[in-house]
């Protein structure tokens, strides 16, 4: 679960209640209130039509089988149209149903679904798009010699929020909290909590899959922010791996670098769970590379898909996909933001850590009758 992405923050943060643009003239919405954006047809959509689109209905359908078992009243969040159009669990019954009446793996028809079945919304303004993944550490289950550093799962305690990050690593919780596992180096401990979720390499071989199990309350600072006003990073050089480069090379300073974000994020075992899959998201859905998306659930909908147009920042070619909002950040705030999830391993690593693009995002809101696309 992505509660903690964003490691430098969004340049530009807008309303989407007051950055609204006229839809095309003679259109009327399907939903009451101001549009959230350009009515945009998918099939005009840069990149749409050359989208696997049959994977992202994979990943969508995953999003369907877990709102069926919501209460239809569950709330997913969202603001004015796409609140009223996907913030509840039962408004999406209708193209559920549709979806699961298109053939996996037919491109072409889970094309039609999508074009049938939702009106997309470009966002007015420029967007800011992240990345992350699962990254892995070496560790131990038992602290023993060389891995000494713990990972606490959430403690039975009434309240956390007097337990900053510094307290926490001066040993506020010990012996009161479990320990998820014991990992070789503070450094890892932080980035893996900044990440929500990874994967701990047991000295046994086997792997132990730990994920997103609450947080202190305390406020979120990007430490790269910090590094940046200290002047030890430029701003276009603040990453995932320039981060930690500098807290190793940094020993003596990185402690206190770190505790400068006063969040501390809880991490619980999984239990086994598929290789090719990534965490469960805020949604309950496990993560798919390059589909998943985390948004700011106070303007889009958990579920929705959001079509997104950047580029790539290792080879800077175009990054246009569709994706389904399945995850949230502590980050990631207002309508043009997102955290884009590559899954895990060092490709993976590689783009999320460098991800700091602009870019594009244009959401699809379900129509109220959804139909089934021909076959």
């Amino acid at each position: 679960m992505r509660r903690n992405s964003g490691i430098w923050p969004a340049c530009l943060i807008l309303a989407l209640s007051g950055c609204t643009l006229p839809g095309p003239t003679g259109q009327q919405p399907i939903f009451p209130g101001p549009p959230p954006g350009q009515e945009s047809p998918l099939a005009m959509l840069p990149g749409w039509n050359q989208d696997n689109l049959a994977a992202a209905l994979a990943t969508f359908v995953l999003s369907c089988k877990t709102l069926a078992l919501m209460p239809p009243d569950q709330p997913l969040g969202g603001t004015g149209m796409a609140a009223e159009a996907g913030g509840q669990a039962g408004l999406w019954q209708p193209s559920c149903n549709a979806a699961e009446a298109v053939t996996p793996g037919d491109n072409t028809a889970a094309r039609g679904f999508f074009e049938a079945n939702f009106t997309a919304y470009t966002l007015p303004g420029p967007a800011l798009i992240t990345g992350y993944f699962e990254p892995e550490y070496r560790g131990a289950k038992n602290y023993s010699r060389g891995y000494t550093v713990p990972l606490y799962a959430r403690p039975a305690l009434a309240s956390l929020t007097d337990l900053p990050r510094a307290a926490i690593d001066n040993g506020a919780l010990t012996r009161k909290a479990p320990v998820t596992a014991y990992l070789a180096s503070a450094v890892d401990a932080f980035m893996l909590q900044i990440q929500g979720s990874g994967r701990i390499l047991l000295p046994n071989g086997q792997i132990l899959r730990v994920g997103f199990d609450g947080q202190n309350g305390q406020p979120y600072t990007p430490i790269g922010r910090i590094l940046v006003q200290n002047g030890e990073l430029q701003p276009d050089d603040v990453s995932f791996q320039s981060i930690v480069a500098w807290l190793n090379a940094h020993p003596d300073q990185a402690k206190g670098i770190m505790e400068q974000n006063a969040r501390y994020v809880f991490l619980r075992p999984l239990g086994p769970l598929p290789t090719d899959e990534g965490a469960p998201g805020s949604l309950g859905v496990p993560l798919t590379a390059g589909r998943s998306l985390a948004i700011d659930k106070t303007v889009i909908p958990l579920g929705m898909p959001v079509f997104l147009s950047t580029t790539n920042p290792l080879t800077n070619a175009p990054l246009q996909r569709l994706t389904i909002a399945q995850d949230t950040g502590g980050g990631i705030q207002g309508p043009n933001r997102a955290d884009l999830f590559f899954g895990a391993g060092p490709q993976a690593e590689a783009i999320a850590g460098s991800m700091q693009q602009p870019g594009q995002l244009t959401i699809l809101l379900p129509k109220p009758a959804a139909t089934p696309a021909s076959q």
